[in-house]
């Protein structure tokens, strides 16, 4: 539970002194309709940096006519005078898969009084600012931005847009609103509050499948059941942690509070869980042994890893932090396809861009191509091209095949956010252009061309059935005898990254492929049997990939996108392989992107030894 102490209003006095009058409707009277020119916002100055002005927000102690009260009013955000605020971060729609089945929706059709008129705002809007109120929220000032911004007035909603990491950076603390609690909260609650009194060598030898087992019932009691693990998929699966907006909101921060209902969670906790199950789970380990009919868009467990990690890399002012938080953030919703960038264009303080000012008039090809030119230009990489995945991953159409399509929401590529342990290219400096016409020119070589498509990852996980996978390996087996196939076939397709992160894998994996997918020839042992587990969970980190073979006689394994004839490249700051395809450009060696690739044994540089000539192509 949480104590009304962690929200508890200071210098209560110096709040009260603002006139509150409580609005009193006579019988039959209807109070009149909230209209935003009663407290408009100031957006021309003089000055020569106009101040920014925000509304913010107080609930009243008292009801009028059985509704919630608010008051109101316009302040200057960086003003000295300004006063201490809270920011509130929260979902408009439904919270949880119950609240979508029972019609619950974003239209504003609840009812509160503000300023002594009525204000539209959302279901679950109004069950927050309703738990804040009874729990004493009184005279606080908090933004919220579905009732201080006037989101039918375009210019003033994007005006506001493009402060609202000023406005969360300002804020004393950010309260996040999971939404109300249901049957699941509290075991959720019991089950992180219990994790997180583990030691810390104690939490990675628990294993999600094993109720019985003495040893995690000696570790957490009777918060090891089904019930309890399928509580907390289900909390982590609350719409709060896949929404885009969330993670500038969370992530600028100074402090946090995490209300679900009348239940608090701390924040630390969670990231500590949500790391666990990211490393030594899989989707498969709920939807096997905890769920009959939870679908992968439920599962959000590591997401809560995901904004932490995004947090620490924008504290650290990391160069490339906007396209790694785009990488991150992939998988996360946003009403709008713009808001895939504008939600996070502020982490990179690039906010002064022309180009990226928020603007819901551009095109979102427009936008798209716009922030990919910004994280090449400054950049001294190419790493943006390994996340352009082909025509299997492209919703908005007139995109250049190197720009990634953000809309798409799923964790594409070799799901490492830097790639920063490979060095397919060397130290050979990056090389790149931007050119007319939205043409990228690069340099670059061609390694090899795929002969041979295999099933995907996600195939073989849903089928257990990779007879093209083992066709494949016996085709180098007799083309290429006296080498070690099988062993650069599971490293392939695990992209020879160990749970450690470190490659190449040191895991004693050999086998644990034929266990997990029931082709060995022997008996397993319980040994072998926890190590398949393993390999299991590594192998579902990265499913939107394709095993594939080479002209030459190599194995990788690249974007679905790819198909039997394109070609694989090195190229100059690109820390993987590319996979291009030709396209009709006169004049120039044109390709389109189909995008990166894991090639074994060509991820070190090994490609460079026999000093290959590098040639100018472009994208197109």
């Amino acid at each position: 539970m949480w104590r009304l102490n962690t929200l508890s209003t200071p210098d209560l006095g110096r709040h009260r002194q603002l006139d509150h009058t409580r609005a009193v409707a006579r019988p039959g009277q209807q109070l009149e309709q909230f209209s935003y020119s009663t407290v408009p916002l100031v957006f021309h100055s003089s000055a020569a940096t106009p101040p920014n002005y925000i509304r913010l927000l107080q609930i009243l102690p008292s009801k009028s006519n059985g509704l919630l009260s608010c008051h109101i009013r316009t302040v200057e955000l960086d003003s000295p005078q300004t006063p201490t605020h809270d920011a509130l971060s929260y979902t408009w729609g439904p919270t949880t898969r119950d609240e979508i089945k029972n019609g619950i929706n974003a239209q504003r059709h609840r009812t509160i009084i503000c300023n002594e008129k009525r204000l539209l705002v959302t279901e679950n809007l109004l069950s927050c600012l309703t738990q804040l109120e009874q729990d004493g929220y009184h005279y606080r000032d908090v933004w919220i931005d579905a009732i201080c911004i006037n989101q039918d007035n375009d210019a003033e909603r994007c005006q506001q847009v493009s402060i609202m990491a000023d406005i969360y950076r300002s804020a004393e603390r950010v309260i996040v609103w999971l939404g109300t609690a249901d049957k699941y909260t509290e075991p959720a609650w019991e089950l992180i509050n219990k994790l997180n009194t583990l030691r810390k060598e104690e939490l990675p030898t628990i294993n999600i499948r094993s109720f019985g087992n003495k040893h995690y019932n000696d570790l957490l009691g009777s918060v090891n059941s089904p019930e309890h693990w399928r509580a907390l998929a289900l909390l982590f699966g609350r719409s709060w942690f896949t929404r885009a907006w969330v993670v500038q909101e969370l992530v600028l921060a100074r402090s946090t509070v995490i209300l679900c209902g009348k239940y608090s969670f701390d924040w630390n906790a969670i990231v500590s869980v949500s790391d666990f199950m990211a490393k030594r789970t899989s989707a498969n380990t709920f939807q096997q042994h905890l769920f009959d009919d939870l679908d992968d868009s439920s599962l959000s467990y590591k997401n809560p890893a995901k904004l932490e990690a995004v947090k620490k890399s924008t504290l650290a002012g990391t160069s490339d932090v906007l396209l790694y938080s785009l990488i991150r953030c992939r998988t996360y919703d946003a009403t709008k396809e713009h808001d895939k960038v504008y939600s996070l264009v502020s982490l990179a303080n690039c906010q002064d861009q022309p180009d990226l000012y928020p603007n819901y008039e551009k095109t979102v090809a427009r936008l798209y191509t716009d922030i990919a030119k910004y994280v090449i230009r400054s950049s001294d990489n190419l790493h943006i091209l390994a996340h352009a995945e082909g025509g299997e991953f492209r919703q908005i159409p007139s995109l250049p095949t190197w720009v990634p399509d953000w809309s798409v929401r799923k964790d594409l590529g070799l799901r490492i956010t830097g790639y920063k342990r490979y060095n397919a290219a060397g130290t050979l400096p990056c090389f790149k252009e931007i050119r007319r016409d939205d043409v990228l020119a690069i340099r670059g070589f061609e390694l090899d061309t795929i002969s041979r498509i295999g099933e995907t990852k996600e195939n073989v996980n849903q089928s257990r059935d990779c007879t093209d996978w083992l066709d494949i390996v016996g085709e180098l087996e007799r083309e290429y005898p006296g080498q070690n196939h099988k062993d650069a076939f599971w490293r392939t397709i695990l992209i020879d990254t160990d749970p450690t992160g470190s490659v190449p894998i040191r895991q004693p994996w050999q086998n644990s492929f034929d266990v997990w997918m029931n082709i060995g020839t022997h008996n397993a042992s319980e040994d072998e049997k926890k190590r398949a587990i393993e390999y299991e969970t590594s192998f579902t980190h990265s499913l939107y990939l394709r095993l594939f073979r080479t002209a030459r006689g190599h194995l990788g394994c690249g974007t679905l996108s790819c198909e039997a004839g394109d070609s694989i490249w090195i190229v100059q700051g690109s820390k993987v392989p590319l996979i291009f395809r030709p396209a009709e450009r006169p004049g120039s060696r044109a390709f389109h992107l189909v995008g990166g690739t894991y090639v074994h044994g060509f991820m070190q540089g090994e490609a460079l030894s026999g000093e290959p000539e590098f040639g100018e192509v472009v994208l197109v």
